[in-house]
């Protein structure tokens, strides 16, 4: 090979080394920029995720506030009020935050192994008014208890579900609402009318009759309408009802008897029990990106001993007393992550 070949050869082969070199640099540097980026992206995921447990302090911070304010729970508190984002440097808080105890709570159908004919006889009321079959709480009812057989009807609970899918009963408490799309004769349109409603809380919940709708309010009792419960919605929204011996002394419900008043005593209650807050955790520190996670947590504000519950259903002499901060335990049950904005 002459000199003239092996400078050829010499340069051929440093050209392909530059090139190599510039493809691995090339590599190493977009391997780089991606892991710079995922952590980028873990330590924003993060900051969301502390940002949402800072928003479920928020909410507890205010419920327990409100509560060592008075003993009751309606439209004038706290936490009924809106509440502006919180503003942490480039991220931000909202909280939003529902009573849950203004709505039916279909697991209080069956509680402690047995079935609740008071709270069976409310829900049918409530169907009634919303044009509903009455019979979809019996469905809903059988959904949820112990055994296999169709309450009141003597049928296998297990074969007509299995004739309507191949699904069996989970007999155990709903956990959310959208499992009423799996019992029979619940609809999408049925279920979309059902929903403003109720709620699925994993224990037992007494209407509060004062953040009650007028349509749930009507399904106290036989006959009544929605239409005649706003003269207690707009008496309501002047002055809080201090106890359910008060809400008796209205003249609209004045034609129920003592043993039905007894009855709704322990399904209803003047302030409430369960509340939803819904936590929006926003990051807008990357020019034009906006990163938005969300958090559902169900916050539980329930008596802790006999004379609490006594006291929270209005029933007692002296349940105007400031006894509200010892008897109630106020605490997260469950908290869901959504990275949509889940409806509320």
């Amino acid at each position: 090979m002459t000199a003239h070949s092996q400078r050829g050869v010499a340069l051929l082969t440093i050209l392909l080394l530059v090139v190599s070199i510039t493809v691995v640099a090339g590599a190493m540097l977009a391997s780089q920029k991606i892991a710079i980026r995922r952590s980028g992206l873990l330590f924003d995921q993060n900051q969301l995720l502390q940002d949402i447990s800072a928003g479920q302090q928020l909410a507890l911070t205010m419920i327990r506030a409100d509560n060592k304010l008075n003993d009751t729970d309606s439209a004038q508190d706290i936490w009924a009020q809106p509440i502006p984002p919180y503003a942490l440097g480039g991220h931000s808080i909202g909280i939003e935050v529902r009573d849950e105890a203004s709505r039916f709570n279909i697991n209080n159908l069956y509680q402690n192994g047995a079935v609740d004919t008071a709270a069976v006889a409310m829900f049918q009321r409530l169907l009634t008014q919303l044009n509903l079959e009455p019979d979809i709480a019996i469905a809903v009812l059988d959904y949820q208890d112990s055994d296999s057989e169709v309450y009141k009807d003597g049928g296998a609970e297990d074969a007509v579900y299995t004739q309507q899918s191949n699904t069996i009963l989970p007999n155990q408490s709903f956990v959310s609402v959208d499992q009423l799309q799996e019992v029979r004769g619940i609809t999408a349109e049925a279920l979309k009318t059902l929903r403003p409603y109720i709620t699925a809380v994993p224990y037992f919940v007494p209407v509060n009759v004062n953040t009650a709708s007028p349509v749930l309010l009507a399904a106290l009792m036989d006959g009544a309408t929605s239409e005649q419960m706003q003269g207690l919605v707009d008496m309501r929204s002047k002055q809080a009802i201090a106890t359910i011996d008060d809400l008796w002394q209205l003249p609209v419900l004045s034609s129920l008897d003592d043993a039905q008043r007894k009855d709704l005593s322990t399904l209803l209650a003047v302030d409430s029990q369960a509340f939803l807050a819904l936590i929006t955790a926003t990051d807008s520190g990357s020019i034009g990106q906006t990163r938005q996670r969300f958090a559902t947590v169900l916050i539980s504000k329930t008596p802790t001993d006999v004379s609490a519950v006594e006291s929270s259903n209005g029933n007692t002499n002296n349940s105007g007393t400031d006894n509200n901060e010892k008897a109630k335990t106020i605490e997260i049950v469950t908290q869901r992550l959504w990275a949509f904005r889940p409806s509320f």
